[in-house]
Order: structure tokens, then sequence, then C-alpha cells
């Protein structure tokens, strides 16, 4: 942008000429400045579009059994101090706060491993939510 301004084309790719405060600033990148919203973004945003992804694949490639098996793991994991269990289960997923969603982090890997599902599956959403995990913690 500030290439096209300073040579007056700013016509040639659609931008009006109006200067950028931030090109004063030559040591200074607006793009680190910005900070996300993690809470938002990662937590109610793609961590729950990575469950209801998985719920809604395993429901059409297995049926609504294979789902009742997940939330009978989640209910069934022991208890430990830190951790909230889902014992009613999480087939509905709207009522869940990002707190929860920091637990259910922590055991979703836990509860896919080793499902009746085919062993290929399991692999690759296995090696998803450890991706994430290792995504979630970086950031």
């Amino acid at each position: 942008m500030q290439y096209y301004y300073s040579k007056n084309k700013e016509q040639t790719v659609s931008i009006e000429l109006v200067p950028n405060i931030f090109w004063k600033f030559k040591n200074s990148n607006i793009y680190e400045a910005t900070v996300i919203d993690r809470m938002h973004h990662l937590d109610l945003g793609l961590f729950n579009y990575q469950i209801t992804f998985t719920y809604n694949l395993l429901k059409e490639l297995y049926g609504a059994s294979i789902l009742n098996k997940l939330d009978n793991r989640l209910a069934n994991i022991p208890r430990f101090l830190e951790l909230k269990i889902f014992k009613n289960r999480i087939q509905s997923l709207s009522r869940i706060t990002a707190n929860k969603y920091h637990n259910l982090m922590k055991v979703m890997i836990f509860v896919l491993d080793n499902l009746d599902i085919s062993e290929a599956l399991n692999k690759i959403l296995l090696n998803l939510y450890e991706v994430w995990n290792n995504m979630y913690i970086m950031s």
C-alpha cells in the first residue's frame, strides 16, 4: 500500500489516497501489535468447530451409537483435582463455556483413542487433536 501511495498509483490497485498513521513508525508492525481474542477465536470458535466436525463425521459414518460411546467415555473419566468431567455428556455443545472447552481439550485425545472406528480414521483424529493441543499451548 505504501508503495502505491508514494508513487500516486493508488487508483491502479483500488485504494484511496489516505495515509496510514503507522507508516511514521518505521520499526513497528501493526500485525505484531494486534492481540487476538483467544477465548472467542480459539476456544469458542475453532475448538467448538473441531468438536462439532468430529461428532458430525462420526455420526455420519458410524451412526448415533458412536456418539453415545464418546459421551460415556467422557463421563467415565476418573475425577482429578482441577479437571471438570462431563457427567451430563456433551452432545449439546450450545451451553459449553470456554473453561469446559479447556477441560475437554485435556481429555479428548484419550476419549478418541482406540474408539470402535477404522484404524486410519482414528489415527487421523488423534493426530488432529494432538496438533491442536500443541498449537494451543504455543499460542
